[in-house]
């Protein structure tokens, strides 16, 4: 009974020493899985982080890029209109030098050209006309209150040195200015004739002030 009595206590004793060594493996292997499991936290949280980081920083560079483009859109639309103003000054200067003083006598070389001149002056346009081909210089047009013809025009052959007459001579008119304002004189050459487009065509404007 004795012997038997030992063995059990024994048996009890290594039973219980082995229990203790499973429980301390148990929470071992607990505490490591806690562990691991933190860390996959912490690692899953980091790149949320980033993420969040990454959108902040996105959104600044789309609204660095929208400052830019705005700011390239005003410079171009400021660029635009300074050209605009520019070509506008230009035109003007432009339609101004088109306005020269009295010259005197208007001939073929002052088609289309415009002039200055004062109440009460006399414009004289000379040219050249050929009568025995039966064309000859007409006004074009009616001319108004601000310029009128003075007399009639006269046509001269032209002669040599020596007094040959020569084939061909020019016609000399006379406008004299009686009112203020803007008028437009055109003369055509044709023959009396016909009623198609003219051979030729002569105009001035004058500004009388």
């Amino acid at each position: 009974m004795k012997w038997t009595s030992r063995i059990l206590i024994l048996a009890i004793l290594f039973a219980a020493m082995s229990g203790c060594q499973k429980g301390q493996k148990a929470a071992a292997s607990k505490e490591g899985r806690s562990s691991t499991s933190a860390k996959v936290k912490n690692a899953s949280a980091k790149p949320a982080g980033k993420t969040a980081t990454s959108k902040k920083e996105s959104a600044k560079l789309a609204s660095s890029s929208t400052k830019s483009s705005s700011a390239k859109t005003s410079s171009t639309k400021s660029s635009s209109t300074k050209s605009s103003s520019a070509k506008a000054e230009t035109s003007h200067e432009k339609a101004s030098n088109l306005h020269f003083t009295h010259p005197g006598v208007l001939t073929m070389s002052d088609n289309g050209r415009s002039f200055d001149v004062r109440q009460g002056e006399v414009i004289v346009v000379k040219l050249d006309s050929n009568h025995s081909s039966g064309f000859s210089w007409s006004l074009g047009e009616d001319i108004g209150a601000v310029v009128k013809q003075d007399g009639k025009s006269v046509y001269a052959r032209n002669t040599s040195k020596s007094g040959k007459i020569l084939s061909g001579g020019n016609e000399t008119w006379r406008f004299r200015t009686v009112g203020t304002g803007r008028e437009t004189v055109k003369l055509e050459y044709r023959r009396s004739w016909e009623r198609n487009f003219p051979d030729r065509t002569f105009r001035f404007s004058l500004t009388v002030r």
